[in-house]
């Protein structure tokens, strides 16, 4: 991919050279730059030609798969011992507690009664504890570390060179040109080894070496092999015990450590190349030079933002041109001065030419059919939203109606309860009324027939018979008034 893009702007380049056209203000100028500053300029690479061989990464690779299967096997052995302790002490009781009694009888010092369970004194009980030191897993803790160490050590010595590879270039000049200074520094540094495909492939080869590593990190920090890391480290030569030979993932264990033990080989060739030029040479100072004007052009267009106006002027330097060598072909065919082959070539521009106005014109088509296509689409979305309007007009004048006579009914409805109100308030008014002018009558009466009723000299209790008062008068004058009309009736006109 790399290899890709360098072949890119090489091409690019070229093709950019090609373009220039040398002028006398252009050769002056370049003139000026390349002389310039010549004891300044350096170009340097070191690189390494690193080839990493595949034999062991891959039998690695294929063996840590059988190393975590050996781990996860949890091989250990049993070991049983007994201690003698008081019956009252004893928990559980073995068979091998049974045998160690029946051997020694001395720990039964009294004989039961008839019917009662014999009890010993004393009872010795068994405890079997588990031991994970055993000789294969010393074994597989030794080839994993043997493993490690012999990744890392290559690992170092390549990512060592990897590290120190480096390209760098400088050059600094100071030209007076026509109207001022033109100063230029320039530092590259790039360690990325050029950006070539076989850095890449080096590159994928140290990520697996880094991805054992890690596997490998990951295998010594299991439970088992922290606890191999406290037993002793198992010398070589490697006893083949019948699981070294016969256990499928441990043969792969010992395997592994035969194939490490007699590499001879580093499993790497690093090869260091250096190169160095100071001054430049004359190519490559024609391509500083280059470069440098190219500063020079995008300080231009974006310091001035003549972006538009460069644009305009190569546009019209296409157009004069193509015009030029359109009117130059057409001479000389008129004047018959063409070879058949720059006849056909002349023919060829034209048919080109007619093309390209084809092409045009069925661009501006396509354009103006997209435009009446666009057009009838708004039109079409013009009336649906018309048509929406509408119908929200027509449901805003609905919801208006439903809240006008919602309206009225409440408004209705809101006379009708302050009537209901407003009677129910009468009513209250004549029922206390009525209840006190019964209240004053009761009183006259208890205080005329039967005894005195007690005083009434609180303020509220006196506010409340005057109330009943004023009520009892309302009465009193209500029936005076009735009473007068019968006593005109009966003693003035004699009517009954």
């Amino acid at each position: 991919m790399y290899d890709t893009i360098m072949d890119q702007y090489h091409r690019a380049l070229k093709r950019f050279r090609e373009e220039l056209t040398e002028t006398k203000a252009t050769a002056k100028l370049r003139g000026l730059i390349s002389r310039n500053g010549r004891h300044d300029e350096k170009l340097s690479d070191v690189s390494f030609d690193i080839q990493i061989e595949n034999d062991w990464m891959e039998r690695i690779e294929t063996a840590i798969p059988h190393l975590e299967a050996a781990i996860r096997e949890d091989r250990q052995f049993i070991k049983s011992e007994g201690n003698i302790s008081p019956i009252e002490r004893v928990r559980k009781v073995s068979r091998s507690s049974v045998e160690h009694l029946a051997r020694h009888s001395e720990m039964i010092t009294h004989v039961p009664d008839e019917g009662e369970d014999l009890i010993p004194d004393k009872l010795k009980v068994y405890e079997n504890e588990s031991n994970y030191a055993v000789y294969e897993n010393r074994v597989l803790y030794m080839v994993i570390c043997y493993a490690r160490d012999f990744i890392d050590h290559r690992y170092f010595k390549i990512n060592n060179a990897w590290k120190e590879r480096s390209a760098e270039m400088q050059f600094s000049k100071k030209v007076s040109a026509p109207g001022g200074t033109l100063a230029v520094e320039f530092k590259l540094s790039d360690s990325t080894g050029g950006l070539s495909d076989t850095e890449e492939e080096n590159g994928r080869k140290i990520a697996r070496i880094e991805s054992m590593s890690g596997a490998l990190a990951m295998l010594l920090n299991m439970p088992l092999m922290r606890e191999m890391a406290l037993a002793p480290m198992v010398s070589p030569p490697i006893t083949r015990t019948n699981v070294l030979r016969m256990d499928t993932h441990f043969k792969e264990v010992v395997a592994l450590y035969d194939f490490l033990s007699s590499y001879e080989k580093d499993g790497y060739t690093i090869n260091k190349r250096e190169f160095q030029i100071s001054p430049f040479s004359a190519a490559l100072e024609e391509e500083i030079t280059d470069m440098v004007i190219a500063a020079m052009y995008l300080n231009f267009k974006y310091g001035k933002n003549a972006e538009d106006q460069l644009e305009a002027n190569y546009l019209a330097e296409e157009r004069r041109r193509e015009e030029e060598r359109r009117k130059r072909f057409a001479e000389l065919y008129q004047n018959g001065n063409l070879s058949p082959e720059e006849q056909r070539k002349y023919l060829l521009s034209v048919i080109e030419e007619r093309e390209g106005e084809i092409d045009a014109l069925r661009r501006r088509l396509a354009e103006a059919e997209r435009a009446q296509t666009e057009l009838t689409e708004s039109e079409l979305q013009r009336k649906l939203l018309e048509d929406r309007v509408k119908q929200v007009q027509l449901e805003k004048e609905s919801v208006a109606g439903r809240l006008t006579a919602e309206m009225r009914q409440e408004t209705l409805r809101a006379e009708g309860l302050a009537k209901a109100a407003e009677d129910m308030r009468k009513e209250k008014d004549e029922q206390l009324s009525r209840n006190r002018y019964l209240e004053a009558r009761l009183i006259g009466l208890l205080e005329e027939h039967v005894k005195p009723v007690q005083e009434m000299t609180e303020r509220e209790a006196f506010l409340e018979l005057e109330k009943e008062r004023e009520a009892f008068e309302r009465f009193y004058q209500k029936n005076w008034k009735s009473a007068k009309k019968k006593i005109r009736k009966r003693i003035l006109w004699g009517r009954k």
